[in-house]
Protein backbone atom coordinates (compact mmCIF):
# COMPACT_ATOMS: atom_id res chain seq x y z
CA UNK A 1 0.00 0.00 0.00
CA UNK A 2 3.30 2.49 0.38
CA UNK A 3 3.53 2.99 -3.19
CA UNK A 4 -0.53 3.70 -3.33
CA UNK A 5 0.01 6.77 -0.19
CA UNK A 6 3.18 8.18 -1.99
CA UNK A 7 0.77 7.84 -5.66
CA UNK A 8 -2.17 9.68 -3.46
CA UNK A 9 0.28 12.43 -2.54
CA UNK A 10 2.21 13.40 -5.65
CA UNK A 11 -1.59 13.53 -6.91
CA UNK A 12 -2.74 15.53 -4.48
CA UNK A 13 0.49 18.00 -4.59
CA UNK A 14 0.42 18.33 -8.74
CA UNK A 15 -3.08 18.22 -9.30
CA UNK A 16 -3.14 21.70 -10.23
CA UNK A 17 -0.48 21.63 -12.69
CA UNK A 18 -2.00 18.73 -14.00
CA UNK A 19 -5.16 20.64 -15.12
CA UNK A 20 -3.62 24.03 -15.83
CA UNK A 21 -3.96 25.02 -19.01
CA UNK A 22 -1.16 24.58 -21.80
CA UNK A 23 -0.18 28.04 -21.87
CA UNK A 24 0.52 28.10 -18.09
CA UNK A 25 1.91 24.53 -18.08
CA UNK A 26 3.50 22.54 -20.57
CA UNK A 27 1.98 18.73 -20.22
CA UNK A 28 2.94 18.42 -16.42
CA UNK A 29 6.73 20.32 -16.01
CA UNK A 30 8.52 19.24 -13.36
CA UNK A 31 11.50 21.60 -13.24
CA UNK A 32 15.05 19.97 -13.91
CA UNK A 33 17.35 22.47 -12.42
CA UNK A 34 17.85 21.26 -9.17
CA UNK A 35 16.11 17.60 -9.14
CA UNK A 36 17.19 14.43 -10.58
CA UNK A 37 20.43 14.34 -8.16
CA UNK A 38 19.49 11.26 -5.66
CA UNK A 39 17.64 8.18 -5.74
CA UNK A 40 14.64 9.61 -3.87
CA UNK A 41 14.26 12.11 -6.99
CA UNK A 42 13.83 8.97 -8.98
CA UNK A 43 11.41 7.56 -7.07
CA UNK A 44 9.57 10.74 -7.07
CA UNK A 45 9.60 11.61 -10.75
CA UNK A 46 8.41 7.81 -11.41
CA UNK A 47 5.95 8.24 -8.87
CA UNK A 48 4.72 11.37 -10.67
CA UNK A 49 4.56 9.47 -13.76
CA UNK A 50 2.10 6.94 -12.08
CA UNK A 51 -0.08 9.54 -10.81
CA UNK A 52 -1.77 10.96 -13.89
CA UNK A 53 -3.04 7.20 -14.96
CA UNK A 54 -6.20 7.55 -11.88
CA UNK A 55 -6.89 11.74 -13.05
CA UNK A 56 -10.46 11.69 -13.52
CA UNK A 57 -9.62 12.94 -16.99
CA UNK A 58 -7.85 9.81 -17.52
CA UNK A 59 -8.24 5.52 -16.42
CA UNK A 60 -10.66 6.84 -13.57
CA UNK A 61 -13.64 8.03 -15.53
CA UNK A 62 -12.82 10.23 -18.97
CA UNK A 63 -10.73 6.80 -20.66
CA UNK A 64 -13.95 4.85 -20.08
CA UNK A 65 -16.22 7.35 -21.62
CA UNK A 66 -14.49 7.59 -24.59
CA UNK A 67 -13.57 3.49 -25.10
CA UNK A 68 -16.86 2.51 -23.90
CA UNK A 69 -19.72 4.48 -24.92
CA UNK A 70 -19.21 4.57 -28.42
CA UNK A 71 -19.73 0.26 -28.26
CA UNK A 72 -22.31 -1.85 -27.74
CA UNK A 73 -21.87 -2.01 -23.79
CA UNK A 74 -23.43 0.66 -22.47
CA UNK A 75 -25.06 4.26 -23.10
CA UNK A 76 -26.30 7.01 -20.76
CA UNK A 77 -28.88 8.27 -18.40
CA UNK A 78 -30.90 10.60 -20.46
CA UNK A 79 -29.66 13.53 -18.77
CA UNK A 80 -26.65 12.95 -19.52
CA UNK A 81 -23.89 16.05 -20.88
CA UNK A 82 -24.11 16.73 -24.58
CA UNK A 83 -20.09 15.32 -25.15
CA UNK A 84 -20.97 12.13 -23.48
CA UNK A 85 -23.79 11.53 -25.87
CA UNK A 86 -21.56 12.23 -28.83
CA UNK A 87 -19.48 9.29 -28.24
CA UNK A 88 -22.64 7.24 -27.69
CA UNK A 89 -23.69 8.11 -31.09
CA UNK A 90 -20.44 8.23 -32.30
CA UNK A 91 -20.59 11.74 -33.65
CA UNK A 92 -17.62 12.91 -31.84
CA UNK A 93 -16.36 16.72 -32.84
CA UNK A 94 -13.12 17.98 -32.44
CA UNK A 95 -14.59 20.69 -29.68
CA UNK A 96 -15.52 18.04 -27.60
CA UNK A 97 -14.43 18.29 -24.19
CA UNK A 98 -13.83 14.99 -23.55
CA UNK A 99 -11.77 14.07 -25.94
CA UNK A 100 -9.57 17.28 -25.44
CA UNK A 101 -9.06 15.96 -22.05
CA UNK A 102 -8.28 12.60 -22.82
CA UNK A 103 -5.58 13.98 -25.39
CA UNK A 104 -4.42 15.97 -23.07
CA UNK A 105 -3.84 13.84 -20.15
CA UNK A 106 -2.06 10.71 -22.86
CA UNK A 107 0.52 13.61 -23.45
CA UNK A 108 0.77 14.83 -19.76
CA UNK A 109 1.38 10.81 -19.15
CA UNK A 110 4.25 11.00 -21.94
CA UNK A 111 5.69 14.12 -20.86
CA UNK A 112 6.15 12.49 -17.28
CA UNK A 113 7.16 9.66 -18.86
CA UNK A 114 9.92 11.29 -20.87
CA UNK A 115 11.07 13.22 -17.77
CA UNK A 116 11.99 10.14 -16.07
CA UNK A 117 13.49 8.20 -19.32
CA UNK A 118 16.06 11.28 -20.01
CA UNK A 119 17.00 12.21 -16.31
CA UNK A 120 17.61 9.36 -14.38
CA UNK A 121 19.99 7.66 -16.16
CA UNK A 122 22.52 10.34 -15.27
CA UNK A 123 21.92 9.90 -11.68
CA UNK A 124 24.49 8.25 -10.42
CA UNK A 125 23.77 8.08 -7.02
CA UNK A 126 22.06 4.42 -6.98
CA UNK A 127 22.30 0.98 -7.76
CA UNK A 128 22.26 0.67 -11.60
CA UNK A 129 19.58 -2.36 -10.96
CA UNK A 130 17.34 0.07 -9.33
CA UNK A 131 18.12 2.79 -12.13
CA UNK A 132 16.88 0.34 -14.68
CA UNK A 133 13.98 -0.33 -13.51
CA UNK A 134 12.47 2.50 -12.80
CA UNK A 135 13.18 3.47 -16.29
CA UNK A 136 12.05 0.17 -17.69
CA UNK A 137 8.80 1.42 -15.67
CA UNK A 138 9.01 4.99 -17.58
CA UNK A 139 9.37 3.16 -20.83
CA UNK A 140 6.42 1.10 -20.21
CA UNK A 141 4.43 4.05 -19.41
CA UNK A 142 5.48 5.94 -22.47
CA UNK A 143 4.27 2.89 -24.75
CA UNK A 144 0.71 2.81 -23.22
CA UNK A 145 -0.04 6.47 -23.49
CA UNK A 146 1.21 6.33 -26.83
CA UNK A 147 -0.72 3.22 -28.09
CA UNK A 148 -3.88 4.86 -26.19
CA UNK A 149 -3.26 7.68 -28.41
CA UNK A 150 -2.43 5.90 -31.93
CA UNK A 151 -5.66 3.81 -31.26
CA UNK A 152 -7.97 6.31 -30.81
CA UNK A 153 -6.63 9.11 -32.88
CA UNK A 154 -3.87 8.17 -35.58
CA UNK A 155 -1.03 10.15 -36.24
CA UNK A 156 0.11 12.74 -33.46
CA UNK A 157 2.91 14.13 -32.38
CA UNK A 158 5.90 12.34 -31.31
CA UNK A 159 7.65 13.58 -28.46
CA UNK A 160 10.61 11.75 -27.15
CA UNK A 161 12.30 14.03 -25.04
CA UNK A 162 10.31 16.72 -21.82
CA UNK A 163 8.74 19.86 -22.39
CA UNK A 164 10.15 21.83 -20.45
CA UNK A 165 9.09 25.58 -22.28
CA UNK A 166 6.58 26.87 -24.21
CA UNK A 167 8.89 27.26 -27.05
CA UNK A 168 8.43 23.25 -27.31
CA UNK A 169 4.77 23.23 -27.61
CA UNK A 170 4.85 22.98 -31.33
CA UNK A 171 5.83 19.56 -32.96
CA UNK A 172 4.57 17.84 -36.33
CA UNK A 173 2.80 14.65 -36.33
CA UNK A 174 4.46 11.53 -36.34
CA UNK A 175 2.61 8.77 -38.30
CA UNK A 176 0.94 5.28 -37.19
CA UNK A 177 3.90 3.79 -38.06
CA UNK A 178 6.43 5.87 -36.22
CA UNK A 179 4.41 5.44 -33.50
CA UNK A 180 4.16 2.06 -33.32
CA UNK A 181 7.40 1.83 -34.07
CA UNK A 182 7.96 3.99 -30.91
CA UNK A 183 5.44 1.40 -28.87
CA UNK A 184 6.95 -1.56 -29.85
CA UNK A 185 11.05 -0.34 -29.11
CA UNK A 186 9.90 1.00 -25.60
CA UNK A 187 8.14 -2.79 -24.26
CA UNK A 188 11.15 -4.26 -25.27
CA UNK A 189 13.36 -1.89 -23.32
CA UNK A 190 10.80 -2.28 -20.83
CA UNK A 191 11.32 -6.41 -21.29
CA UNK A 192 14.57 -5.79 -21.20
CA UNK A 193 15.16 -3.51 -17.96
CA UNK A 194 12.44 -4.45 -15.63
CA UNK A 195 12.26 -7.22 -13.29
CA UNK A 196 9.59 -10.00 -12.26
CA UNK A 197 8.79 -8.48 -8.92
CA UNK A 198 5.15 -7.37 -8.44
CA UNK A 199 4.76 -3.66 -6.93
CA UNK A 200 1.28 -2.44 -5.55
CA UNK A 201 -0.01 -0.34 -8.87
CA UNK A 202 3.45 -0.29 -10.65
CA UNK A 203 4.44 -2.40 -14.31
CA UNK A 204 7.27 -5.31 -14.58
CA UNK A 205 8.18 -7.12 -17.27
CA UNK A 206 5.05 -9.52 -16.76
CA UNK A 207 3.07 -6.37 -17.97
CA UNK A 208 5.79 -5.04 -20.60
CA UNK A 209 5.07 -8.92 -22.29
CA UNK A 210 1.52 -8.89 -21.84
CA UNK A 211 1.21 -5.30 -23.49
CA UNK A 212 3.66 -5.92 -26.82
CA UNK A 213 1.84 -9.19 -26.99
CA UNK A 214 -1.77 -6.76 -27.43
CA UNK A 215 0.35 -4.47 -29.51
CA UNK A 216 1.55 -7.28 -31.40
CA UNK A 217 -1.64 -8.39 -32.28
CA UNK A 218 -3.51 -5.28 -32.65
CA UNK A 219 -0.93 -4.37 -35.70
CA UNK A 220 -1.56 -8.56 -36.73
CA UNK A 221 -4.99 -8.42 -36.91
CA UNK A 222 -5.26 -4.60 -38.11
CA UNK A 223 -3.00 -5.65 -41.73
CA UNK A 224 -5.53 -8.96 -42.35
CA UNK A 225 -8.38 -7.18 -42.02
CA UNK A 226 -7.45 -4.22 -43.41
CA UNK A 227 -8.36 -1.73 -40.78
CA UNK A 228 -7.30 2.14 -42.38
CA UNK A 229 -4.24 3.79 -41.10
CA UNK A 230 -2.34 -0.23 -41.57
CA UNK A 231 -1.23 -0.56 -44.80
CA UNK A 232 2.52 -0.10 -43.25
CA UNK A 233 2.62 -3.71 -41.87
CA UNK A 234 3.82 -6.08 -44.17
CA UNK A 235 4.10 -9.48 -41.67
CA UNK A 236 1.37 -10.34 -40.22
CA UNK A 237 2.39 -13.57 -39.39
CA UNK A 238 5.41 -12.83 -37.99
CA UNK A 239 3.26 -9.93 -35.79
CA UNK A 240 1.01 -13.09 -34.32
CA UNK A 241 4.05 -15.18 -33.66
CA UNK A 242 5.84 -13.04 -31.48
CA UNK A 243 2.47 -11.99 -29.55
CA UNK A 244 2.00 -15.60 -29.28
CA UNK A 245 5.73 -15.39 -27.62
CA UNK A 246 5.53 -12.37 -25.37
CA UNK A 247 1.91 -13.62 -24.20
CA UNK A 248 3.19 -17.04 -23.15
CA UNK A 249 5.96 -15.56 -21.55
CA UNK A 250 3.59 -13.63 -19.56
CA UNK A 251 0.98 -16.40 -19.43
CA UNK A 252 3.71 -18.82 -17.65
CA UNK A 253 5.03 -16.48 -15.17
CA UNK A 254 4.27 -18.70 -11.74
CA UNK A 255 2.91 -15.30 -9.90
CA UNK A 256 0.01 -14.71 -12.34
CA UNK A 257 -2.99 -17.13 -13.52
CA UNK A 258 -6.65 -17.25 -13.96
CA UNK A 259 -8.73 -16.61 -10.54
CA UNK A 260 -11.54 -19.58 -10.32
CA UNK A 261 -14.08 -17.09 -8.65
CA UNK A 262 -15.27 -14.52 -11.21
CA UNK A 263 -16.22 -12.38 -8.65
CA UNK A 264 -13.16 -12.60 -6.60
CA UNK A 265 -11.29 -10.92 -9.45
CA UNK A 266 -12.61 -7.55 -8.75
CA UNK A 267 -12.99 -7.64 -5.08
CA UNK A 268 -11.25 -4.47 -3.75
CA UNK A 269 -9.72 -6.60 -0.79
CA UNK A 270 -7.59 -8.65 -3.36
CA UNK A 271 -5.98 -6.57 -5.74
CA UNK A 272 -3.05 -8.77 -5.72
CA UNK A 273 -4.85 -11.61 -6.65
CA UNK A 274 -3.57 -13.78 -9.44
CA UNK A 275 -5.75 -11.95 -12.55
CA UNK A 276 -3.99 -8.62 -12.25
CA UNK A 277 -1.37 -7.97 -14.32
CA UNK A 278 -1.57 -4.22 -14.78
CA UNK A 279 -4.20 -2.30 -12.71
CA UNK A 280 -4.12 1.67 -12.58
CA UNK A 281 -4.25 2.40 -8.44
CA UNK A 282 -6.76 3.94 -6.41
CA UNK A 283 -7.07 4.43 -2.31
CA UNK A 284 -10.35 5.49 -1.11
CA UNK A 285 -8.55 7.06 1.92
CA UNK A 286 -7.02 9.14 -0.49
CA UNK A 287 -7.32 13.01 -0.35
CA UNK A 288 -8.46 14.66 -3.55
CA UNK A 289 -10.67 12.06 -6.62
CA UNK A 290 -7.46 10.34 -8.73
CA UNK A 291 -6.32 9.19 -5.20
CA UNK A 292 -9.71 7.46 -4.88
CA UNK A 293 -11.93 6.72 -7.76
CA UNK A 294 -15.56 7.42 -8.08
CA UNK A 295 -16.07 5.32 -11.24
CA UNK A 296 -17.96 2.58 -9.46
CA UNK A 297 -20.57 5.23 -9.42
CA UNK A 298 -21.20 5.95 -12.57
CA UNK A 299 -22.15 2.49 -13.01
CA UNK A 300 -23.89 1.54 -9.93
CA UNK A 301 -28.09 2.86 -10.72
CA UNK A 302 -29.78 4.45 -8.42
CA UNK A 303 -32.30 2.72 -6.18
CA UNK A 304 -34.33 5.48 -4.22
CA UNK A 305 -31.27 7.07 -2.89
CA UNK A 306 -30.90 3.86 -0.84
CA UNK A 307 -28.39 1.19 0.63
CA UNK A 308 -29.51 -1.85 -1.19
CA UNK A 309 -28.28 -5.61 -1.08
CA UNK A 310 -27.20 -7.66 -4.09
CA UNK A 311 -27.84 -11.70 -4.19
CA UNK A 312 -24.92 -12.72 -2.24
CA UNK A 313 -25.14 -9.98 0.17
CA UNK A 314 -22.93 -7.13 -0.78
CA UNK A 315 -24.67 -4.32 0.22
CA UNK A 316 -24.16 -1.05 -1.92
CA UNK A 317 -24.83 2.62 -2.11
CA UNK A 318 -26.93 4.23 -4.63
CA UNK A 319 -25.00 5.51 -7.54
CA UNK A 320 -25.45 8.04 -10.42
CA UNK A 321 -26.52 5.53 -12.72
CA UNK A 322 -24.53 7.67 -15.58
CA UNK A 323 -23.13 4.54 -17.40
CA UNK A 324 -25.65 1.70 -18.04
CA UNK A 325 -25.74 -1.24 -19.61
CA UNK A 326 -26.83 -1.70 -23.40
CA UNK A 327 -29.40 -4.07 -24.26
CA UNK A 328 -27.11 -5.31 -27.11
CA UNK A 329 -24.08 -6.53 -24.78
CA UNK A 330 -26.91 -7.84 -22.35
CA UNK A 331 -29.03 -10.12 -24.35
CA UNK A 332 -25.61 -11.33 -26.32
CA UNK A 333 -24.82 -13.54 -23.74
CA UNK A 334 -25.54 -17.17 -22.84
CA UNK A 335 -28.44 -17.57 -20.00
CA UNK A 336 -25.33 -19.96 -18.44
CA UNK A 337 -22.87 -17.33 -18.79
CA UNK A 338 -21.31 -16.33 -15.44
CA UNK A 339 -19.88 -13.26 -16.81
CA UNK A 340 -23.48 -12.11 -16.85
CA UNK A 341 -25.16 -14.42 -13.72
CA UNK A 342 -22.19 -13.25 -11.60
CA UNK A 343 -20.94 -10.08 -13.15
CA UNK A 344 -23.85 -8.07 -14.09
CA UNK A 345 -26.89 -8.46 -11.20
CA UNK A 346 -30.06 -7.58 -12.43
CA UNK A 347 -31.56 -8.27 -8.93
CA UNK A 348 -31.48 -5.77 -6.07
CA UNK A 349 -32.83 -5.54 -2.65
CA UNK A 350 -34.34 -2.23 -0.81
CA UNK A 351 -35.92 -2.46 2.73
CA UNK A 352 -36.23 -6.40 2.51
CA UNK A 353 -38.30 -6.08 -0.97
CA UNK A 354 -36.34 -7.22 -4.23
CA UNK A 355 -36.42 -5.71 -7.29
CA UNK A 356 -35.38 -6.91 -10.55
CA UNK A 357 -33.97 -4.32 -12.98
CA UNK A 358 -35.02 -4.77 -16.65
CA UNK A 359 -32.26 -4.02 -19.38
CA UNK A 360 -34.70 -1.61 -20.48
CA UNK A 361 -35.61 0.19 -17.44
CA UNK A 362 -33.79 3.20 -16.41
CA UNK A 363 -32.12 1.58 -13.10
CA UNK A 364 -30.49 -1.52 -14.99
CA UNK A 365 -28.29 -4.61 -14.65
CA UNK A 366 -25.17 -2.99 -14.14
CA UNK A 367 -21.32 -4.71 -13.82
CA UNK A 368 -19.84 -5.35 -10.49
CA UNK A 369 -16.37 -5.27 -12.29
CA UNK A 370 -16.35 -1.51 -10.58
CA UNK A 371 -17.56 -1.90 -6.87
CA UNK A 372 -16.32 -1.45 -3.38
CA UNK A 373 -18.60 -1.78 -0.48
CA UNK A 374 -16.44 -0.53 1.81
CA UNK A 375 -16.31 3.08 -0.07
CA UNK A 376 -16.15 5.84 2.03
CA UNK A 377 -18.69 8.52 0.91
CA UNK A 378 -18.10 8.89 -2.42
CA UNK A 379 -14.57 7.91 -2.17
CA UNK A 380 -13.49 3.96 -3.72
CA UNK A 381 -10.80 1.64 -3.81
CA UNK A 382 -11.73 0.69 -7.43
CA UNK A 383 -8.55 0.25 -9.51
CA UNK A 384 -9.13 0.35 -13.31
CA UNK A 385 -7.92 -2.89 -15.14
CA UNK A 386 -5.27 -2.66 -17.77
CA UNK A 387 -4.13 -5.83 -18.19
CA UNK A 388 -5.65 -9.14 -16.76
CA UNK A 389 -4.89 -12.27 -17.01
CA UNK A 390 -7.52 -13.38 -19.38
CA UNK A 391 -7.12 -10.48 -21.76
CA UNK A 392 -3.61 -11.83 -22.41
CA UNK A 393 -4.74 -15.47 -22.60
CA UNK A 394 -7.11 -14.49 -25.21
CA UNK A 395 -4.09 -12.37 -26.97
CA UNK A 396 -2.13 -15.75 -26.79
CA UNK A 397 -5.21 -17.61 -28.38
CA UNK A 398 -6.03 -15.69 -31.32
CA UNK A 399 -2.51 -15.69 -32.06
CA UNK A 400 -2.05 -19.20 -32.15
CA UNK A 401 -4.88 -19.35 -34.23
CA UNK A 402 -7.51 -22.72 -34.27
CA UNK A 403 -4.94 -24.81 -32.98
CA UNK A 404 -4.87 -27.35 -30.02
CA UNK A 405 -2.88 -24.27 -28.54
CA UNK A 406 -5.29 -21.79 -29.19
CA UNK A 407 -8.52 -23.38 -28.84
CA UNK A 408 -7.29 -24.90 -24.89
CA UNK A 409 -6.26 -21.05 -23.88
CA UNK A 410 -9.66 -20.22 -25.35
CA UNK A 411 -11.59 -22.89 -23.91
CA UNK A 412 -10.21 -22.00 -20.15
CA UNK A 413 -11.75 -18.89 -20.31
CA UNK A 414 -15.10 -20.75 -21.23
CA UNK A 415 -15.04 -23.28 -18.97
CA UNK A 416 -14.55 -20.60 -15.99
CA UNK A 417 -17.44 -18.70 -17.73
CA UNK A 418 -19.51 -22.27 -17.08
CA UNK A 419 -19.79 -22.22 -20.90
CA UNK A 420 -18.86 -25.59 -23.65
CA UNK A 421 -16.09 -25.28 -25.76
CA UNK A 422 -15.95 -23.38 -28.69
CA UNK A 423 -17.13 -24.92 -31.67
CA UNK A 424 -14.30 -27.23 -32.98
CA UNK A 425 -13.07 -27.20 -36.95
CA UNK A 426 -13.03 -23.24 -37.53
CA UNK A 427 -11.00 -21.38 -39.85
CA UNK A 428 -8.67 -19.09 -38.98
CA UNK A 429 -10.92 -16.14 -39.49
CA UNK A 430 -13.67 -17.70 -38.39
CA UNK A 431 -11.57 -18.61 -35.34
CA UNK A 432 -10.70 -14.95 -34.43
CA UNK A 433 -13.80 -13.45 -34.89
CA UNK A 434 -14.97 -16.07 -32.00
CA UNK A 435 -11.84 -15.25 -29.95
CA UNK A 436 -12.83 -11.10 -30.62
CA UNK A 437 -16.42 -12.33 -29.19
CA UNK A 438 -15.37 -13.77 -26.75
CA UNK A 439 -13.06 -10.88 -25.64
CA UNK A 440 -16.44 -8.97 -25.51
CA UNK A 441 -18.23 -11.18 -23.36
CA UNK A 442 -14.58 -11.37 -21.34
CA UNK A 443 -13.42 -7.85 -20.84
CA UNK A 444 -16.68 -5.79 -21.06
CA UNK A 445 -16.72 -2.47 -19.58
CA UNK A 446 -13.02 -2.63 -19.23
CA UNK A 447 -12.26 -0.30 -22.27
CA UNK A 448 -10.95 -2.97 -24.80
CA UNK A 449 -14.20 -3.21 -27.39
CA UNK A 450 -14.06 -0.10 -28.97
CA UNK A 451 -10.14 -1.45 -29.47
CA UNK A 452 -10.95 -4.43 -30.81
CA UNK A 453 -13.77 -3.50 -33.53
CA UNK A 454 -11.38 -0.92 -34.33
CA UNK A 455 -8.04 -3.50 -34.76
CA UNK A 456 -10.31 -5.70 -36.97
CA UNK A 457 -12.10 -3.30 -39.39
CA UNK A 458 -15.80 -4.42 -37.69
CA UNK A 459 -17.25 -1.08 -36.68
CA UNK A 460 -19.53 -0.67 -39.54
CA UNK A 461 -20.15 -4.61 -39.72
CA UNK A 462 -21.17 -4.67 -35.78
CA UNK A 463 -22.11 -1.49 -34.46
CA UNK A 464 -24.07 -0.18 -37.51
CA UNK A 465 -25.47 -3.19 -39.32
CA UNK A 466 -25.76 -5.94 -36.09
CA UNK A 467 -27.07 -3.51 -33.55
CA UNK A 468 -28.00 -0.44 -35.59
CA UNK A 469 -26.36 2.66 -34.50
CA UNK A 470 -25.17 5.32 -36.83
CA UNK A 471 -21.75 6.53 -37.14
CA UNK A 472 -20.48 10.18 -38.02
CA UNK A 473 -17.54 10.76 -39.37
CA UNK A 474 -14.50 8.39 -39.02
CA UNK A 475 -15.07 5.20 -36.92
CA UNK A 476 -11.58 4.35 -36.73
CA UNK A 477 -10.06 7.51 -35.71
CA UNK A 478 -11.04 10.09 -33.32
CA UNK A 479 -10.44 13.97 -34.84
CA UNK A 480 -7.11 15.80 -33.28
CA UNK A 481 -9.06 17.84 -30.71
CA UNK A 482 -9.53 21.75 -32.14
CA UNK A 483 -7.87 23.05 -28.73
CA UNK A 484 -4.44 21.19 -29.91
CA UNK A 485 -4.31 22.19 -33.53
CA UNK A 486 -4.98 25.83 -32.24
CA UNK A 487 -2.08 25.62 -29.40
CA UNK A 488 0.21 23.72 -32.23
CA UNK A 489 0.62 24.90 -35.89
CA UNK A 490 2.63 22.52 -36.73
CA UNK A 491 -0.81 19.99 -36.40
Amino acid sequence: MQFLKTLGLAVALTGLAAGCSLKEEPYGFISQGNFYKTEADANAALVYAYAILPEIEYYSRGFITVTELPTEDITLKPDAGASNFEFDRLAVRADNVDLTTTWRYAFIGINRANAVIGNVPSITAMAQANRDQLVGEAYFLRALHYFNVVRLFGAAPLRTAPVTSLEQVNAKKGTVQEIYALITDDLKKAIAMTDLTRRDGRANRVAAWGLLAKVDATLASAKLTGTPGYDFVTDAAGLYAEAKAMANSALTNPSYGLDSDLKAIFDVSKKNGPEHIFDVAVDRTGLAEGNFSKLPLMFIPYIDGAVFTLNDGTALKSGYNHFITEPALYNSFDAADKRKTELIPNQVTVNNVTRTLGINDYSRPFTRKFIDPGQVGEQTSANTPVLRYSDVLLLFAEASGPTAEGYAAVNRIRSRAGLADLTPGLSPAAFRDAIIQERAWELCFEGNRLFDLRRTHKMEEVLVTKYGKTITGDPYYFPIPTREVDLNALL
